[in-house]
């Protein structure tokens, strides 16, 4: 399951939590390159699904709330690695792209940078998300509540746009054109990242049934990066994730 769709994400951001092998089997459908995510993607469905899950960090991930520490622990590392390699180098706004309540916005993006804007696809989240993030929420600039298929970043105005576990209820075509947009929304040396789940098949889609969302192989995700005008600064696997879950990567891109 995606985390959710901002249409997709969390739109989703509730990313699918990486499923295990089990779940894989069960509710996802391998399918051939043929059949991607242009063919077959009901957003009312994806957002009908993420409007009844809880406001909580387990309904973020999926029933996987344990995953939280972990997740937050490899993305702070290459956060590090990107401002080491000066891939990122001013920390005055980010935007957390599928947000949900702001679990990513508090944990991660909060600590590093002045200012965070939060952009989701369910209003019941993005409601929640003031009580969840508490005090610091003072910090929390705009909150869109929106679709990542029509969001539009303001132009040169986010030193780092973090997108996780949202994508896959993207069609390719929408893809392509938000990573546009957010290129057109970085400022000088900023950088954009996504975190998402990757498929088990070089050549193959998987399809959870469950909240309609997709999952990409690598190199897919990566050539519609480049179709999108993007350059890989560098990419990383996530650590310490349970044995049978689909693998989760870190695209930088700019």
């Amino acid at each position: 399951m995606l985390i959710r769709s901002a249409s997709l994400y969390l739109i989703a951001h509730r990313l699918r939590w990486p499923i295990s092998a089990f779940h894989l089997k069960k509710s996802t459908m391998p399918s051939s390159m043929e059949q991607s995510p242009d063919d077959s993607n009901d957003k009312k469905d994806a957002e009908a699904y993420w409007a009844h899950v809880p406001c909580d960090v387990d309904g973020m991930l999926g029933g996987f709330g344990h995953l939280h520490l972990p997740d937050m622990i490899d993305s702070k590392k290459f956060i590090s690695h990107l401002k080491a390699k000066r891939h990122l180098i001013n920390f005055e706004r980010a935007i957390d792209c599928g947000c949900g309540i702001g679990r990513v916005t508090k944990h991660l993006l909060l600590p590093l940078f002045k200012t965070v804007d939060m952009v989701d696809v369910t209003e019941n989240f993005i409601a929640g998300s003031s009580k969840y993030i508490g005090g610091e929420d003072k910090r929390v600039g705009q909150k869109f509540v929106c679709g990542l298929q029509d969001f539009e970043p303001q132009e040169r105005f986010y030193d780092l746009i973090w997108v996780q576990w949202v994508t896959g209820h993207l069609t390719d075509e929408d893809f392509e054109r938000f990573f546009r947009r957010c290129k057109e929304g970085l400022r000088e040396g900023g950088c954009i990242v996504l975190k998402e789940n990757v498929s088990s098949s070089a050549d193959k889609y998987d399809f959870d049934s469950e909240d309609n969302s997709w999952t990409r192989p690598k190199e897919r995700i990566v050539q519609l990066l480049r179709m999108a005008g993007l350059s890989l600064l560098s990419d990383r696997k996530q650590t310490h994730f349970p044995r049978g879950m689909l693998a989760v990567y870190m695209f930088a891109v700019k």
